[in-house]
């Protein structure tokens, strides 16, 4: 149903970790710059799109000044959230891109809603429960969705789940994005390394989860009231080890499961209530089954490449999804695209 609420005067894109509101003394750089290659991707797509003025953040600690967009706002520690906010409410709609880890990405979009502003991304509802590995992996489980053996357990108890899955496993924390913290262990001594990294140290509980072999994947959609449209299977360039690394991969992965994996992902998202515009949903495909991972809700690496191919201005299917509900009618199969986390794409 299209929104009777009036047009905003502008679009506010927010990323969190380039935007004032990473609060350590210094900027991590890799996430940096696959924070910054997402933000200027969503940028060129506003611009093309040409509707609304666009309206953007920026960490005084970043000399980038390649940001395209009408209007760069810097913030620091000192003003966020609240020159944020005050921001928000000027432009009337805002796009908030932040880590699930923390809760960041759900706090933002319960302040952008609170504040009345027309929040184009989902629900902190939805966040809140893609966010959650280990609720991700009940409801997969429980609708009978393809998913690896998952124990949630004190790290003193690990050891005792890695012998009864059996190892290789992973060991992650309980929310968080990307790799932070995920690790694989093939036997005690290198699971006792994996619990030993910064984003598991001191958890109350992490997951242990069967190592499944294969392909690395995502499939990118575009959600709305319930509904998905699949846009692409994406594969991953990700290594394992303590802790995993990722650079990357190839937006509209041509692979023989390609179909099953978007169907899939289009199941695990309907488990989800609340979820909208732009959705990545990890998998690892092998050669009989496709496993889901875990749900991201909100703009992936995977959008940097496949902009670059796909027929359909993502930025501006986003807001018809958010704003009415609407979503597109069919989407061909772009060509492959590859794509790296740290590529800063102005076009």
């Amino acid at each position: 149903m299209a929104s009777t609420s009036p047009l905003p005067s502008a679009i506010l894109v927010h990323e969190y970790v380039t935007g004032g509101g990473w609060p350590a003394p210094d900027l991590p750089p890799g996430l940096a710059e696959e924070a910054l290659a997402i933000l200027r991707a969503l940028l060129a797509d506003l611009r093309a799109w040409g509707r609304f003025p666009v309206v953007t953040t920026r960490d005084r600690r970043l000399r980038t000044t390649g940001l395209v967009a009408d209007r760069v706002v810097d913030l620091d520690a000192e003003v966020y959230p609240t020159a944020l906010l005050e921001l928000a409410r000027d432009c009337g709609a805002a796009l908030v891109v932040a880590p699930e880890g923390g809760g960041a990405l759900e706090h933002l979009s319960s302040l952008v809603l609170d504040a009345g502003v027309c929040l184009l991304g989902s629900l902190p509802s939805a966040v809140a429960v893609a966010a959650d590995k280990w609720e991700c992996h009940r409801r997969f489980a429980q609708a009978g969705l393809p998913t690896p053996e998952t124990a949630r357990v004190a790290p003193a108890a690990a050891v005792a789940a890695a012998t009864r899955l059996g190892y290789p496993v992973v060991v992650k924390p309980l929310d968080g994005a990307g790799c932070d913290g995920v690790g694989l262990a093939t036997n005690d001594a290198l699971l006792g390394a994996a619990l030993q990294q910064p984003a598991l140290r001191g958890s109350a509980s992490v997951l242990v989860q069967r190592y499944v072999e294969g392909t690395a994947a995502s499939v990118s959609l575009l959600v709305a009231g319930g509904r998905s449209t699949a846009l692409s299977l994406n594969g991953q360039r990700v290594r394992a080890g303590i802790p995993f690394a990722y650079d990357g991969g190839v937006a509209s992965l041509s692979h023989p499961r390609r179909a099953e994996a978007c169907e899939l992902a289009q199941r695990a998202v309907a488990l989800v209530s609340g979820l909208r515009g732009y959705v990545g949903v990890d998998l690892v495909l092998d050669e009989e089954i496709c496993w889901l991972i875990e749900i991201n809700p909100r703009p992936t690496t995977s959008y940097v490449g496949l902009r670059r191919v796909i027929d359909l201005n993502m930025a501006a299917a986003i807001w018809r999804a958010c704003r009415d509900g609407s979503l597109p009618a069919a989407v061909n199969v772009p060509p492959p695209a590859v794509f790296g986390k740290r590529w800063a794409d102005e076009s």
